[in-house]
């Protein structure tokens, strides 16, 4: 079977949403300004008789950007004695009411300003010291190490035990991706730590994504990480990720071609071994691609009836060839032979897929967060970032309004008496009354999703 290069041009239309710009208008609260004539002006300038109004129109709308203000807020207990009790009894019966118990005791961060700085710092990935200065002009004074310690101190009381049970139901998916990253802690003794990303598939009902912290980059990590875990679990074949009892791993096709990419001359041409390959994994991709309609029993018999033979080729291609030891093609070949197994088990469950990119993703967050605030002080600094950031792109992956989902475990949270398991599932992302109050601007998902049958109808 020959796969011959060619050269794709891509053709981009960019069709006109209708009603794009008043749904933005119409999701905002609404202001009425008035432009009239002041009392000397209503008078006619022929006649000197007064004007009468006759009608008003709308002539434009704009947005109002109004900048953040703080305030105080002064929490005024009031007490209440029963005057039949007390005339019966020598001692007053004093009844006092509820007050709302505080985020940290003793401290300036509000649940609304611990979810902004969490917020700032995890989502736009804005250091503590840059945040510093921006609370200083609003007039709040707090250092970058009280910012920091808030979020220790939140992720110890509250955010830790969330973490833990998202883990748990992270065991129960039938499908994980699993990759890693460095990342530098000052108080470590190892000059590279890195932070483990677990993620369940997208086909998961209730998603999950796992960040843990560790100095080591060792399979002990993802094997404590995993627990018990019985499934499937995608990696890009890293040795930490194999013999692990019970689990069934699954390679990376993008990995693969990713390799045979590296490996392409300049100008490569139609007999470039580099290129071929690369057009070989392609093809497999343009048919998960094509066939991305069908589930269940229908994808599996698709994928044995047309994307085996196009595995069985690859591979007999690839065990044909003889190339230089050592080099970036050898090396491609190599991760193909070595792993065909892991690369081929996709046939094996329709909810599999051909590349790792998921975790990939989610792994891109903390490399781009390091460019910014380039490392953690301390090792408790970095497990509460990690824990945190799973509460963040759990909630994400669910539908939620970050900051929101954030204000919210932090107004409730601490007026829980304990934080047990059957407390902590009612707070859980996917729950019926968390979906309620924290999920994205309902106008603008409606928007994307019919952008996104739009796309498709094309």
């Amino acid at each position: 079977m020959t796969y011959p290069v060619e050269t794709e041009t891509v053709t981009y239309i960019c069709r006109k949403t209708k009603g794009k710009r008043q749904a933005d208008l119409d999701q905002l609260p609404q202001v009425e300004r008035h432009h009239v004539l002041s009392e000397e002006d209503c008078i006619c300038m022929d006649c000197s008789s007064k004007l009468k109004e006759i009608g008003s129109q709308l002539v434009r709308r704009e947005v109002v950007f109004i900048p953040a203000t703080l305030e105080c807020v002064n929490h005024i207990q009031h007490s209440y004695k029963c005057l039949n009790c007390s005339s019966k009894n020598p001692v007053d019966k004093i009844i006092k009411s509820d007050v709302p118990k505080p985020v940290l005791n003793h401290s300036l961060g509000s649940s609304s300003i611990i979810a902004h700085v969490i917020y700032q710092k995890l989502e736009q990935k804005v250091p503590t010291y840059r945040q510093e200065s921006f609370w200083h002009n609003l007039g709040l004074s707090v250092t970058r190490r009280e910012l920091s310690n808030w979020l220790i101190l939140t992720n110890d009381y509250y955010f830790a035990p969330l973490a833990d049970l998202l883990l748990e139901h992270l065991r129960q998916e039938p499908i994980l991706h699993a990759d890693e990253t460095t990342y530098n802690v000052l108080e470590s003794s190892q000059s590279t730590n890195y932070i483990w990303t677990v993620a369940s598939s997208k086909h998961s009902q209730k998603p999950v994504i796992y960040y843990r912290y560790d100095d080591s980059r060792s399979g002990k990590v993802i094997r404590d990480i995993l627990g018990d875990y019985q499934g499937y679990l995608q990696a890009d074949m890293y040795s930490g990720y194999q013999n692990l009892e019970g689990i069934e791993l699954v390679g990376c096709w993008a990995h693969a071609r990713r390799y045979f990419h590296e490996a392409c001359p300049k100008e490569a041409d139609k007999e470039s071994l580099a290129l071929q390959g690369k057009h070989r994994i392609s093809a497999m991709f343009k048919f998960e691609k094509d066939h991305a309609h069908l589930s269940g029993e229908e994808l599996v018999q698709a994928r044995v009836e047309k994307l085996k033979p196009l595995m069985d080729d690859f591979f007999n291609w690839c065990r044909d060839k003889n190339v230089l030891k050592g080099s970036k093609l050898a090396k491609a070949f190599n991760y193909c032979l070595n792993h065909e197994e892991e690369l081929r088990r996709v046939l094996t469950h329709p909810q599999l897929v051909l590349d790792n990119n998921l975790a990939e993703r989610q792994v891109k967050e903390w490399v781009i967060g390091r460019k910014n605030w380039l490392f953690s002080s301390s090792r408790k600094g970095a497990e509460s970032l990690a824990s945190i950031k799973t509460i963040l792109e759990t909630a994400k992956a669910n539908g939620l309004n970050v900051e929101k989902y954030l204000r919210y475990l932090l107004d409730h949270l601490p007026n829980e008496p304990i934080l047990t398991k059957e407390v902590l599932e009612a707070y859980l992302p996917w729950n019926e009354g968390v979906q309620e109050i924290c999920k994205q601007n309902f106008i603008r998902q409606q928007r994307t999703n019919a952008q996104k049958q739009q796309q498709k109808a094309s």
